[in-house]
């Protein structure tokens, strides 16, 4: 049975895009239109093609395909999973992306109203894992949003995410002024236009949370003038959420991006119950708690998915998941309700694993530090998110830079900028070792894309004696820069006798 929610191809729609076959038309957006197609191997793809305005912009084409490139390394748990690229006949980008079959969030709430508490929790739960993998991937989503949500049966799934960069990675406006990202679900920061980091997904995180919850836009309704307007000077409506989301949306919607929590301290939240004051002091194993969530999807979503042979569904208990017995189609749908299927728990549990546990990695030899003429700096590699092994110790301290550096910040707790803009490094340590480990004052130097070093200002965070195992510490560093300056490279040694590791920003 051919997918549904595909609007018939218009006259002068193509019939075939590279390989794939079109079958009909999922959406359009700002940048583009959104096809359902049929690969060569028969699986049911999207296909994102790129307006022409966007791809008669010098550079834009060579962007495009480095940020499609990169979201092709993001997991798949909770997003879909990028495929392939490439240009049309006409040469204009395209990207394809997995086909999630399920309903847009922003279709459910329209025609439902909010998600009971149950859905709720999964939605932002698996958006969280979402972004938490997008982020440490190097990208920002820059269009989170309900329509950019689908809600299948295995779970919530980001769509959509990693290419609006190719249109002005600094900024969040194109060539032409307009601001990019969809009126209404903008941070403060985008609508200043200024430099747009993953803090700007996390506002959009509880705005999206908001409005899942309640039914209604936190910023009320309005054209984009008067959307923009409201996100400046007026706090958001987040409505009565169930604990803990009350207190992470609160916390998401924060106007300035830095007291906002990451993306990987709201799932871990979610799957702990803490809120990120409280993660920071302890330890939590969510690849193992999230086992005990379930994911309810609405009766309707149900309904509507669940076609031709009926999937085998498994329930859980304390210590084992068993399969039922395959009942019919129609059964299925009464049941639809208690759905944890073994496949759902097992992607929810990779999505939490792959987002907050990242891949370790040793320093190496010098790298070279990145040009500053270099105008296609969406290809630059760079070590966001990799661990870093403090000592010759498997299990020895590591540092992890979360995100990529926040700069333009003219006042961070009441240090000023003395040379043009501050620039935020945030990072977090870990001892996942038995023993207690002593620090010293670390000595850490960051080198701009000019070759120029700079010291922390006094206002970094400070690091105890010791840290104690399997403790973690969430901390700062904080430099002054001229305005044109770029972080490129931080360099040090966190204590006595460690190592010293270069991070490519």
């Amino acid at each position: 049975m051919e997918p549904t929610g595909a609007a018939p191809l218009r006259p002068t729609d193509a019939r075939e895009i590279g390989p794939y076959r079109l079958l009909g038309r999922l959406g359009e957006g700002g940048m583009g239109s959104v096809f359902l197609a049929r690969a060569p191997t028969g699986r049911n793809v999207a296909v994102k093609v790129i307006k022409s305005e966007f791809a008669n912009q010098e550079g834009f084409a060579a962007r495009f395909h480095a940020e499609v490139d990169s979201a092709r390394r993001v997991a798949s748990f909770c997003t879909a999973q990028v495929l392939d690229n490439g240009n049309t006949a006409d040469g204009r980008p395209y990207m394809v992306t997995e086909y999630i079959e399920g309903i847009p969030l922003s279709e459910q709430i329209a025609k439902f109203g909010g998600l009971d508490p149950g859905p709720l929790h999964g939605v932002a739960l698996g958006v969280a894992a979402a972004l938490a993998a997008i982020h440490v991937s190097g990208l920002v989503h820059r269009d989170l949003k309900p329509a950019n949500v689908i809600l299948s049966l295995s779970g919530p799934r980001v769509i959509d995410f990693g290419i609006a960069r190719a249109l002005d990675r600094d900024s969040g406006f194109t060539m032409s002024g307009e601001l990019l990202g969809s009126p209404g679900w903008w941070a403060p920061e985008q609508v200043r236009g200024l430099v747009v980091t993953p803090a700007a997904d996390i506002f959009a995180w509880g705005c999206l949370v908001a409005y899942a919850g309640s039914g209604r836009h936190p910023f009320g309704r309005g054209d984009a003038v008067t959307l923009a307007t409201r996100v400046l000077n007026s706090p958001p409506d987040l409505g009565a959420l169930p604990a803990p989301l009350n207190e992470l949306v609160r916390q998401a919607t924060d106007m300035e991006p830095l007291r906002r929590p990451t993306a990987q301290d709201l799932v871990i939240a979610l799957v702990g119950g803490a809120s990120p004051t409280v993660i920071q002091q302890q330890t939590v194993d969510p690849a193992t708690e999230i086992l005990s969530q379930t994911w309810e999807p609405p009766q309707n979503v149900v309904d509507s998915t669940v076609t031709g042979p009926t999937p085998v569904p498994f329930k859980t208990t304390k210590n084992a998941i068993y399969a039922e017995d395959t009942e019919d189609t129609e059964s299925a749908k009464k049941r639809g309700n208690r759905w944890l299927i073994a496949a759902g728990a097992a992607l929810l549990a990779l999505a939490v694993t792959a987002a907050v546990l990242i891949t370790a990695r040793t320093p190496g030899s010098v790298r070279p530090q990145p040009s500053a003429s270099t105008s296609e700096e969406a290809q630059a590699p760079n070590d966001i998110g990799h661990r870093y092994n403090l000592s010759d110790d498997f299990d020895g301290v590591q540092l992890v830079v979360s995100a990529k550096p926040e700069c333009g910040v003219s006042d961070y707790q009441g240090t000023k900028q003395t040379k043009g803009q501050l620039c935020v490094v945030r990072w977090t340590m870990l001892n996942p070792g038995g023993e207690l480990e002593p620090l010293t004052t670390p000595t850490v130097t960051l080198v701009d894309d000019r070759g120029s070093a700079h010291d922390p200002l006094d206002v970094s965070t400070k690091l105890p004696g010791a840290i104690a195992p399997g403790a973690r510490i969430e901390g700062v560093t904080v430099f002054d820069l001229p305005p044109v300056r770029k972080p490129a490279l931080l360099r040090g040694t966190l204590f006595d006798g460690g190592k010293q590791i270069e991070v490519r920003l």
